[in-house]
């Protein structure tokens, strides 16, 4: 999981890439069932931890890389080399990430644009936080 994430769903990502990483990471998440804890101490159990890190890490790097191979612009800190702007028109949603087992179903909703407290009510000036496009 941590090879595949880190070599497919890097900061630096291409539309290849990203398949391939959905790819691999679908059929590593597949095996998690055969998954088996042999030690059965009860005191510092790290067979034990590390399966929980995974079991808990698994649905988070599905949802990571499916969500990232589904956007197709640059945002943030995440640089996709086959589309080097920001598309505000299509892609300035939250993405909601459904994982069972190693499927990942997708969903977008709105970001909320408008403020719920106004600046004389003590809320931030949207010019403080409108969406601009990385200059560096």
């Amino acid at each position: 999981m941590q090879r595949t994430m880190q070599s497919d769903a890097a900061v630096f990502r291409t539309s290849k890439t990203l398949a391939e990483g959905v790819e691999k990471m679908t059929a590593i998440a597949a095996k998690l069932p055969d998954l088996k804890v042999t030690d059965r101490s009860l005191i510092w159990n790290s067979d034990l931890m590390e399966t929980l890190e995974l079991t808990n890490l698994m649905p988070c790097a599905l949802a990571t890389i499916v969500g990232a191979e589904a956007r197709k612009e640059s945002r943030g800190a995440h640089a996709h080399e086959d589309y080097s702007t920001r598309d505000d028109v299509n892609w300035r949603v939250h993405t909601v990430s459904r994982v069972d087992g190693n499927q990942v179903a997708l969903s977008y909703r709105p970001v909320i644009t408008d403020p719920r407290t106004t600046e004389a009510e003590g809320g931030i000036s949207l010019e403080t936080i409108a969406p601009k496009a990385r200059t560096f």
